[in-house]
């Protein structure tokens, strides 16, 4: 294993730790998920970004099969702004970025998650829009919700 979710788990507030993703009536499963596993909920008291910092709502940090994912999480009830949406990932991703350590073995994912449909021009900006990690760069991924997290990290 790759030691990220212990990693994570020692560089972060125990408060900010949650069992599950969950944020304007919208949820996530993690039916699927491997075991070794944490959530980080970044508005919690204890997060590792700031009050006043633009951020992501989760970050996801599993092990499994030698491999860590990584997702970055952004909830969305409402219409969507995909270069908002983007812009909150990105920064979400810079603050995971001292806590996950880096290794090739990382899958990671910058995942929107909404109850609602799109615009076209939103549907073709998310179609332009990456976020960056460790150096790489990944197309944001749409789910719905209640939707299972582990779809996001199929090939």
């Amino acid at each position: 294993m790759t030691g990220v979710v212990g990693a994570v788990r020692g560089a972060v507030d125990g408060d900010c730790l949650v069992g599950r993703c969950r944020k304007e009536g919208c949820t996530v499963s993690l039916g699927g998920a491997p075991r070794n596993r944490l959530v980080v909920d970044f508005d919690k008291p204890g997060s590792p970004l700031g009050p006043d910092q633009a951020r992501c709502d989760y970050l996801f940090v599993a092990e499994a099969a030698g491999r860590a994912l990584v997702g970055l999480i952004e909830v969305k009830k409402g219409r969507i702004d995909a270069s908002e949406a983007r812009r909150q990932l990105q920064a979400g991703a810079r603050g995971a970025e001292p806590l996950v350590p880096s290794c090739r073995s990382i899958v990671f994912r910058p995942i929107l998650v909404s109850g609602g449909g799109m615009r076209r021009a939103e549907r073709t900006a998310m179609r332009r829009a990456y976020v960056s990690f460790h150096g790489r760069r990944e197309p944001l991924r749409r789910m719905a919700c209640k939707a299972r997290l582990m779809s996001a990290f199929a090939p």
